[in-house]
């Protein structure tokens, strides 16, 4: 199950209408693997541990594959500066 804050919601939304379908269904198992490891090891009840933030992080993180990258720069760099723009819109600070 996933996280239903109101990032989680723009993260997976922002994704889905920008990245073919593939990238998205990766990208999820990517936030249940990312998930399953901080269960393992003990962390989903550590202060720190934000799920809403993992799932935006984990979702977002092949965003510069999709429609509004430009391919002025590497991938990476274009999915990168996405996040983080959708990451402010949220009032997640930088940093």
């Amino acid at each position: 199950m996933r996280p239903a804050g109101s990032l989680a919601d723009a993260a997976l939304s922002l994704v889905r209408e920008t990245v073919d379908k593939p990238i998205v269904d990766h990208s999820l198992r990517s936030f249940f693997f990312a998930r399953l490891t901080a269960q393992q090891q003990g962390l989903l009840t550590e202060a720190a541990y934000d799920e809403d933030l993992l799932f935006a992080a984990a979702v977002m993180h092949d965003l510069g594959l999709g429609t509004l990258a430009t391919g002025r720069a590497r991938f990476e760099v274009e999915g990168a500066d996405l996040a983080a723009g959708l990451l402010a819109e949220h009032g997640v600070p930088d940093g």
